[in-house]
């Protein structure tokens, strides 16, 4: 096992001791910046997961720009008419 100065998180410079009073990885991430670096989680995700436990929420779907004119068109022709 990793001593408790041994880095979980490298772009942030997170070490275990500070992850090990962190109830998951949300927590992680909001108080100790776990996962917030430059490389998003992909190396100290697989680390906190296989250290701790740990299962990082899904990913959310990418938001993207819609125009107002389109999210009318979903309602249908006769939306308007109620």
């Amino acid at each position: 096992m990793p001593q408790s100065d041994t880095l979980v998180c490298r772009c942030e410079d997170v070490p275990l001791s500070a992850l090990a009073a962190c109830s998951g990885w949300t927590d992680a991430k909001l108080h100790r910046r776990c996962g917030m670096g430059a490389c998003q989680g992909r190396v100290c995700g697989d680390a906190a997961q296989f250290l701790f436990g740990w299962t990082p929420p899904a990913p959310r779907p990418p938001l993207s720009p819609v125009r107002i004119a389109t999210l009318a068109g979903l309602a249908g022709p006769d939306a308007g008419r109620q």
